[in-house]
């Protein structure tokens, strides 16, 4: 499973975004866009901490779960 860069198209509307919402000041530019660049690469690792752990079967050893690592990297 190989994860995909952000398009260059995302990262320079969430930069944008950015930009709006302080208030369209300048000379941030290069922060906006490693802000952008950041929140869409960690944007698939998030979903994955919403997702409920896998069951497991009555006598097995509970190992943790990927999902159980992410969430405690996480939070």
């Amino acid at each position: 499973m190989s994860q995909q860069s952000p398009r260059t198209e995302h990262i320079a509307a969430r930069a944008y975004q950015l930009y709006l919402e302080r208030g369209r000041t300048d000379g941030h530019d290069v922060d906006d866009w490693l802000q952008a660049e950041y929140e869409l690469i960690q944007l698939p690792v998030r979903k994955l901490a919403e997702i409920d752990p896998p069951s497991v079967a009555r006598g097995r050893h509970k190992s943790k779960s990927i999902v159980d690592l992410v969430r405690t990297a996480l939070y």
